[in-house]
């Protein structure tokens, strides 16, 4: 009686495994999902301290930034294209919308 119920088991056990393969077509694949990134996006108004066009960088003194529950501070930031460095120069006052990825900190508009 007991070897009866170990062979409807593991029969029952083999046909499971047997349809699972089935039903996925044979292959076996593993999707990784990219965790989402939410985007954070700020403004500010600051004085240029340092402006780094070869790294695309600019380092300026700001005020709090709105949108980003920054307060403030000197920051270094990235600038989504270089040529928006130019034109600008230490000391100046500039306003300024930048994005958060999650990562870095990138100007996407500086006047």
């Amino acid at each position: 009686m007991k070897t009866l119920l170990l062979i409807a088991l593991f029969t029952a056990v083999g046909a499971g495994t047997v349809l699972a393969h089935h039903e996925s077509g044979g292959q076996h694949s593993v999707q990784a999902q990219a965790p989402a990134t939410s985007q954070k996006t700020g403004r500010g108004t600051g004085l240029i301290q340092q402006i780094d066009k070869e790294k695309g960088t600019v380092t300026i003194k700001h005020g709090p930034l709105q949108g980003l529950n920054m307060m403030g501070m000197t920051m270094t930031f990235l600038v989504k294209d270089k040529a928006m460095l130019s034109g600008l120069q230490p000391l100046q006052k500039v306003e300024f919308d930048l994005t958060y990825d999650g990562k870095n900190y990138w100007i996407t508009r500086i006047q």
